[in-house]
């Protein structure tokens, strides 16, 4: 399993005894497993064969409360996780999970390398959502550092021209632009080749930097209405994303059941991280984290509001030289150790299909 890792600092975690880490496993693993409070009494037939009085039990809980790893909900007598409970847990006490033959072949199959980027980041991100039951996401390749192969002008009508830049490992990228004459297809096909000699091989930053440059000494800006679109185009054309596929949200229906979202504002909660992308990036952006690296933030870590009973999970694939990101949002209560193995190896997989290309 990947390396998992935090964003956020937390303060100095208090010192916990094996007994008490132990204590902690079992609450953690029971309340994700049930959604129900975890009493001394279950906790004491966990522990029959170690011969561990009820009333030690009893009494690592009153400490694991005082330390801030577990709380009472309300009045009743069990204990659930803090977020400081879930962070121990992830970090230091969770085992990694196994994927079983049919899902480690499902995602395989569904993968495909030769895909559009939009139609791999749909399938990606629907992937992740039907396998976790949580919401799945995928941000595009970071496309500045990606080398231009070959750039195609396809005139979609009198007025219209599709860009398409063929990236370094089959990545394409496409930017519509609009034009105020019908350009001739001999003046189009000029301009391609002019390009082309110009721009191949080099990466999209280094061509959004000094494409005026480069081309200064070889057509009349002035007098050459394409050229003019191209250039004044150049920040749209050569960023790092294409149009409409900066991210995919994916959520799945299952993901109603889980018993948080029988409370209608935690209901209203999920469907605006759907809605609102601009959230969900700004959160990633704390996610940049390393390949083979699962980065995890949890409830009160991420410092917004709205995201105080959901955990992250996330980490980087690899596209030749670019990289993207993948993961998964949902409840607090969720199942880290295959959470954490579906997002790492998933990520594994995309890096490892398009490795050759």
């Amino acid at each position: 399993m990947a390396t998992a890792r935090h964003i956020a600092t937390p303060k100095a975690a208090p010192e916990l005894t094996e007994r008490e880490e132990l204590v902690l496993r079992y609450i953690v693993q029971h309340y994700i497993l049930t959604a129900n409070p975890v009493g001394s009494r279950y906790i004491s037939k966990r522990m029959e064969e170690e011969s561990v009085s009820a009333a030690t039990i009893r009494n690592a809980m009153a400490d694991l409360e005082e330390k801030g790893y577990i709380s009472h909900p309300h009045t009743s007598a069990g204990r659930v996780p803090t977020d400081r409970g879930y962070r121990l847990y992830v970090d230091s006490l969770v085992r990694a999970d196994k994927l079983s033959v049919a899902e480690r072949a499902a995602i395989r199959n569904q993968i495909n390398p030769a895909a559009a980027t939009p139609v791999l980041m749909k399938e990606v991100s629907r992937l992740i959502a039907s396998i976790s039951l949580q919401l799945g996401i995928v941000t595009a390749p970071e496309l500045l550092d990606s080398s231009l192969e070959r750039l195609e002008l396809v005139p979609l009508s009198s007025t219209r021209l599709l860009v398409v830049l063929s990236l370094r490992a089959g990545l394409i990228k496409t930017v519509t632009l609009e034009v105020q004459e019908e350009i001739p297809r001999e003046r189009i096909d000029f301009l391609v080749q002019i390009l082309n000699e110009r721009f191949g091989g080099l990466t999209l930053r280094e061509i959004r930097s000094s494409c005026r440059e480069r081309l200064r000494d070889v057509v009349d800006e002035s007098s050459d209405s394409l050229l003019r679109v191209l250039l004044d185009s150049s920040d749209r054309i050569f960023t790092g994303s294409s149009e409409g596929e900066r991210i995919q949200i994916s959520p799945t229906q299952n993901i109603l059941r889980h018993p948080e979202f029988a409370n209608p504002d935690q209901l209203r909660g999920i469907v605006e991280l759907v809605e609102n992308e601009e959230m969900v990036i700004h959160l990633l952006d704390g996610h940049s984290g390393e390949e083979h690296t699962v980065d995890i933030t949890i409830g009160g870590e991420h410092g917004n509001e709205r995201m105080v009973d959901y955990s992250l999970i996330t980490t980087r694939y690899k596209v030749g030289t670019t990289t993207g990101t993948i993961g998964l949002i949902g409840p607090k209560r969720m199942d880290y150790s295959k959470m954490i193995t579906v997002v790492e190896y998933i990520a594994r997989t995309i890096t490892d299909n398009f490795h050759d290309r």
